[in-house]
């Protein structure tokens, strides 16, 4: 005898079995009257019904019950007052006369006045400007720059412009210098979320540390076509504080841009994953679901004795237990799902791991073929994505 699902033959014998009737709901229902069912049929044709087995195609029709509500992450960047100088190894090696005398042409000066303001013997003047002009700086006339000679001017007028240094933000954080831009800046930082840099002031000593050469060509080349010779002369030095003075603040929105690879100067988040699995239901045999076990026992005695109705609640039941669990893995901060392998995992205490707080999340079957069709949670692990943010995408 089968248990589940079997079809009802009534032995031909002078006395009905005794019907058990589960309750006045389970009555069998009215046929319809032959006039209403030739009417004609102007509507479209309803989706065909799936099933608690149908697990692919119900898993097609899983969404969110409720969007997670936004979410971000913001960091505080340590900021230090800076300073960036220009130099050129070209202009290093020439004297301070030298440097005066192509300054001096440069401006519009003659050579009678230079040597008056210098005080120096017409000698000396002379030898300078043999030297000049074995370079290619001054013109056999001895009164007028080169094309090249002029831009040594150019630039010797640039650094005389720049003799203070220019004014940079550094961020400690991403080791570079920026813009110093103060809408950009906090006085005030959340000290949980102050971002550890790997600063060593010792390195800062270098020539062109960090990104400072880039900063320094930028404001030596960016208006003028220098030759090659110059730009490839340029370096920087800079001088850094010792205190930060302010913070940068920087966000993370988009929790679903991170990385699983650690990269350089980067954030390590905690994201909160939660693992459900869910049993599809019948939500129609929710109300029996007690008497169920009653039923199945009638059914392998006798299912004679069960009503249309009573082998249709065993038959579905039966098909709830041979349906497939269906497990998600759902961000709680964005809201999207999707099955890791091995990504996931409990979280150890880490000093340099910032973690999320989980939202809460439920996901239900949202497509009119799987009405009548409910997911019940049977369990649950709340586990975590570790993703690492590069600061260069994070948002200001």
């Amino acid at each position: 005898m089968k248990i589940f699902g079997s079809i009802i033959r009534r032995p031909k014998s002078a006395k009905e079995p005794t019907v058990l009737h589960l309750s006045n709901s389970m009555k069998s229902e009215t046929v319809r009257s032959s006039a209403s069912s030739q009417e004609t049929k102007t509507t479209k044709p309803e989706k065909e019904s799936l099933k608690v087995t149908d697990t692919a195609a119900l898993e097609k029709c899983l969404q969110l019950e409720n969007a997670p509500q936004y979410a971000e992450m913001v960091f505080y960047c340590p900021i230090r007052n800076a300073k960036i100088f220009c130099h050129s190894i070209i202009i290093d090696k020439l004297g301070d006369l030298t440097k005066f005398i192509i300054a001096s042409l440069y401006k519009g000066h003659s050579i009678a006045e230079i040597g008056d303001l210098t005080q120096m013997g017409s000698t000396t003047v002379k030898e300078e400007l043999d030297y000049l002009i074995r370079g290619g700086l001054i013109e056999s006339d001895e009164a007028t720059l080169t094309e090249l000679g002029k831009q040594y001017g150019k630039l010797l007028e640039m650094f005389d412009e720049l003799s203070d240094g220019i004014d940079v933000a550094f961020n400690v954080f991403s080791d570079e210098f920026e813009k110093d831009e103060e809408e950009k800046y906090t006085n005030e930082a959340d000290s949980k979320y102050i971002l550890k840099g790997h600063f060593i002031p010792a390195l800062a000593r270098n020539d062109n540390y960090a990104n400072s050469k880039t900063i320094a060509r930028h404001m030596i080349i960016s208006d003028i076509p220098f030759c090659s010779e110059i730009k490839d002369s340029l370096y920087a030095t800079v001088r850094i504080e010792k205190k930060e003075t302010r913070y940068k603040v920087v966000r993370i929105r988009n929790f679903d841009n991170g990385s699983s690879l650690e990269s350089e100067h980067c954030v390590k988040v905690a994201i909160p994953f939660d693992r459900i699995t869910y049993k599809p239901r019948y939500s129609w045999i929710d109300q029996y679901r007690d008497v169920i076990p009653q039923v199945n026992t009638i059914c392998e005695k006798n299912e004679e004795l069960l009503s249309d109705k009573a082998m249709r609640l065993v038959s579905a039941a039966q098909e709830e237990n041979e349906a497939l669990e269906i497990t998600k893995e759902i961000n709680t901060i964005s809201g999207t799902f999707k099955r890791f392998k091995n990504n996931l995992t409990e979280l150890a205490g880490e000093k340099s791991l910032y973690v999320m707080d989980r939202q809460p999340v439920q996901l239900v079957l949202a497509d009119e073929s799987c009405t009548g069709i409910y997911l019940e949670e049977v369990y649950r692990e709340q586990l975590y994505h570790v993703c690492y943010y590069p600061f260069r995408q994070m948002e200001v």
